[in-house]
């Protein structure tokens, strides 16, 4: 949702709770509440960044490491691979 949306349902949200008699207490919590809402999904979003760093770094690594042996097989350096004679 965008922010003019969010700010227009808040603004009816302040509007509908002044009518029926809330208190500023209870539209304060009510802001609060949607805040650490807000809170949470950035947090979550943090760890799913984290998460696909993490498997990309692991990825690269593997591709790294297979591309290195393929070219000592090329190249011919022994002990690369696993078709090379045991010492």
């Amino acid at each position: 949702m965008s922010n003019a949306k969010r700010l227009l349902a808040g603004l009816w949200l302040v509007c509908l709770a002044s009518s029926v008699g809330a208190t500023v207490t209870e539209v304060a919590q009510s802001a609060a509440a949607g805040a650490s809402s807000v809170a949470s999904k950035v947090e979550r979003a943090v760890a799913r960044g984290v998460n696909a760093a993490t498997s990309g770094i692991e990825r690269g690594g593997k591709a790294t490491g297979n591309a290195l042996q393929t070219a000592a097989k090329k190249v011919g350096i022994p002990g690369a691979g696993a078709s090379s004679p045991k010492p």
